[in-house]
């Protein structure tokens, strides 16, 4: 296959967007035929007809659409009668882009750069997601549904950001019933139960082709601390409309999206009393992970979620239930870092009594 046909196969197209552009970007494939090979510090090319590519200088910048794409700064060119090898080392989109902006919607209706991303629709029973000296836990049941719909919008001016917005918008519903036999422990395990294939969406700004992946998934995410030994059986449902994300705007800084309209039901069928010390949090997650050119991007995770805590002066059991979302990952525009790695942004983690 062609780098050309590679270029497209898979991904939405988006009509070119007014930008600027760094003159030292060379867009690939329109200078090499092909036989491209990507590697993680590097290209490598045929030398037949890819002459051209020797001209490249250090400091250079190297674009592809082809898969998940790929944003390069060159290091070093080489050839021989058979080959051009280029080292590279990821380079970021502020790098490339002086002026422009993206604009994506993935999911869901109503925008003309609306994309089809799959849903969300995930269900388990009686799987054994940790087993170990010190705890089992077993997923009885569990499931989660959403159809997410994903804005990202980012506009770059002088190299700066002047605009960002990353909102998952959508109905959730989830159920979750564990059965966890602890000894001793204080964990925080956190468990992927499923992931999707990546989905590839491709806009042109200018001669700057931007490749976005998004990637769905569900975790289940405990906090467990027990002394003692017994058992303790969860249940949890819930269901949620929402809005989940990240603004920001030069003139008013950064805000939180953060709109939820819940219900949420909890129990407890079972539990020994022959805990000394209880508390489990138990969340399960659907999470949506942007990516630019295939490298680290945002996320957002939202879900339902269930505290039990044995109550040491009555001797028995409080449990609440209730939705948490975050906002974390990390994302770089040149020197502004829009995501760090951590802390996650939380957005909201709500917890009601339920008995």
């Amino acid at each position: 296959m062609s780098l050309a046909a590679t270029l497209v196969a898979g991904c939405a197209i988006a009509a070119p967007t007014e930008s600027t552009v760094d003159s030292r970007v060379t867009v690939l494939p329109h200078v090499p035929g092909p036989g491209m090979t990507v590697r993680a510090d590097g290209l490598e090319f045929p030398r037949a007809d890819n002459d051209a590519l020797l001209d490249l200088a250090v400091g250079d910048l190297v674009v592809s659409g082809a898969g998940e794409g790929f944003l390069r700064k060159v290091d070093s060119v080489a050839g021989d009668p058979d080959r051009i090898v280029i080292a590279t080392t990821d380079a970021e989109l502020g790098d490339a882009l002086i002026d422009g902006s993206i604009e994506g919607s993935f999911g869901g209706e109503g925008k003309a750069d609306t994309y089809q991303l799959p849903s969300i629709g995930f269900s388990v029973g009686n799987r054994t997601v940790v087993s170990n000296a010190a705890m089992t836990v077993n997923v009885v049941g569990a499931s989660i549904a959403l159809a997410p719909e994903i804005d990202l919008d980012l506009q770059v001016a002088g190299r700066q950001l002047s605009r960002f917005e990353m909102v998952v918008r959508g109905k959730l519903t989830g159920s979750i019933d564990l059965a966890i036999d602890a000894r001793d422990v204080a964990v925080g395990p956190d468990i992927v139960l499923w992931e999707s294939p990546p989905a590839v969406f491709y806009q042109q700004l200018g001669i700057l082709p931007v490749v976005e992946t998004v990637t769905t998934s569900v975790h289940l995410k405990l906090e467990v601390i027990a002394r003692g030994e017994g058992t303790v059986r969860l249940h949890a449902d819930a269901s949620a409309l929402l809005e989940a994300g990240l603004r920001y705007d030069a003139g008013a800084g950064w805000s939180p999206v953060a709109e939820l309209d819940l219900q949420a039901s909890g129990r407890v069928p079972q539990a020994s009393v022959t805990f000394a010390e209880l508390g489990i949090r138990a969340w399960l997650v659907a999470r949506a992970d942007v990516k630019l050119y295939g490298l680290a991007g945002p996320y957002v995770a939202v879900g339902p979620q269930l505290e039990v805590v044995r109550d040491l002066v009555e001797h028995d059991f409080d449990g609440a239930a209730g939705f948490k979302g975050e906002i974390g990952g990390e994302l770089k525009l040149g020197w502004f870092n829009v995501l760090r790695a951590l802390p996650e942004y939380e957005l909201f983690d709500r917890l009601d009594p339920v008995f």
